[in-house]
């Protein structure tokens, strides 16, 4: 596989991060930290796709600036490093006096990291368009101006400002991955550990080169397998960055598309019954602006308006309350009747092929009374509520509802007629 391959492997991944990150970020838009790690993953995202053969290509043909790729990978470079230092410092809150000096430091390196980020990229500017040596076009400027002073000092100003975010946060992240009791936050924690180890050893090897070709020229033959092993070194500590993030919130995101796969499996359900009682449906009033709103598919996983499991607890309170609504409409002994309906079924199904008979007896109850919704017949003295059960949490009770539902599909409205009908005549 050639490093094209890895570059767009890096830059893809860290772009899917970001945009995975994005919604939190400006959902919680007072939140500096969502905000400032939202912000390093973009930056290096940024970064990322400079060196990508098609970017830098276009790059070359559309701009007559020698090597600009470089510039702008140094400058997206310099926000994520500014947004990560901000991340890692955001997490001790207010500090006082009594904190230990290491967290103070960082604290305080967080403060002047916006204006410092500005100035290294002054610097950068000016050591580029005044340093370096950029009469020929080159994919690697590494390779290309080896035993340049001037290459070498540009080179410098961005891994002294890439140094400081690797010593502060590769410390602290190893600092915290000892003293964490998840398993998976100290794993997430190491790998992130070990990213900033990786890129403290790019900037050694890096600097140590550069500098070395510098004032010995036997060196400069070594250049390209100098660059080569460097940017490998690179891809991998974005991947274990990226990873490092990422493991400790995984749970989290298994539970987010969980929570949407139930969203979407007790729709039709909630459809039929919102049509009914259209004001039990106060997730119909919330705000929903998001980029994936018309995303089949997509919709309800990446919807920036309001937490997924918030959206899931409204839609089961409408759900459950549009159900007790329905109690004025089912005739006094209807459940009773869905009840036996369910063990008549149950009888004539093999043993492994069996449904749960509760959730039988609520979908036809459900199916039934929505018939007698559309009869119109009210009844002031409302029919015996529906078994009560004790769900532990708002997925619990979402996951019950899709029994129903489930069940509630596989019921023609011939049977549900028949079933209303039968309890009608008895009441």
């Amino acid at each position: 596989m050639s490093t094209g391959f890895f570059d767009y492997l890096a830059a893809l991944l860290m772009t899917g991060v970001a945009l995975w990150r994005a919604p939190a970020a400006l959902r919680w838009g007072g939140d500096t930290q969502r905000r400032a790690l939202c912000g390093c993953y973009a930056g290096y995202a940024a970064a990322l796709w400079p060196k990508t053969p098609i970017v830098a290509d276009w790059l070359a043909a559309h701009i007559p600036i020698t090597n600009l790729d470089l510039l702008l990978e140094h400058y997206a470079g310099s926000v994520a490093i500014m947004s990560i230092i901000i991340y890692v410092a955001a997490g001790y809150g207010r500090v006082d006096g009594s904190a230990p000096r290491p967290v103070v430091l960082t604290v305080r390196l967080a403060r002047i990291a916006p204006p410092t980020a500005a100035a290294f990229a002054i610097a950068l500017t000016v050591a580029f368009f005044a340093l370096v040596d950029r009469s020929h076009p080159t994919s690697d400027v590494l390779a290309a101006s080896v035993g340049q002073p001037g290459a070498a000092a540009y080179f410098s100003i961005f891994y002294l400002w890439l140094g400081s975010s690797c010593l502060v946060c590769g410390y602290q992240w190893g600092s915290a991955a000892r003293l964490s009791s998840s398993r998976a936050l100290r794993v997430g924690l190491t790998v992130l550990a070990t990213a900033m180890v990786l890129g403290s050893a790019y900037i050694v090897i890096r600097m140590i080169y550069m500098w070395g070709a510098v004032f010995f020229p036997g060196l400069r033959a070594y250049g390209a397998a100098v660059a080569h092993i460097t940017a490998g070194l690179m891809l991998i500590m974005f991947i274990a960055f990226a990873a490092g993030c990422s493991i400790p919130t995984s749970n989290v995101a298994a539970g987010r598309w969980a929570n949407s796969r139930l969203l979407k499996d007790v729709k039709p359900l909630y459809q039929d019954l919102v049509a009914c009682f259209p004001d039990v449906a106060f997730e119909g009033s919330l705000r929903r602006r998001s980029a994936f709103a018309s995303v089949p598919g997509l919709r309800k996983l990446f919807d920036w308006s309001m937490p997924i499991d918030v959206r899931l607890s409204f839609r089961i309170h409408a759900i459950a309350d549009a159900v007790e609504q329905l109690r004025h409409y089912a005739p006094p002994d209807l459940f009773e009747h869905a009840e036996d309906y369910a063990a008549t079924m149950e009888e004539q199904l093999p043993e492994e092929e069996r449904p749960n008979p509760q959730a039988v007896a609520e979908a036809v109850y459900i199916r039934a009374a929505l018939a007698a919704f559309a009869l119109g017949t009210y009844r002031a003295a409302p029919s015996d509520p529906l078994p009560r059960k004790s769900h532990l949490s708002a997925e619990a009770e979402a996951r019950w509802w899709r029994q129903v539902q489930e069940q509630y599909a596989a019921v023609t409205p011939a049977q549900a007629w028949g079933l209303l009908l039968t309890a009608s005549a008895e009441a």
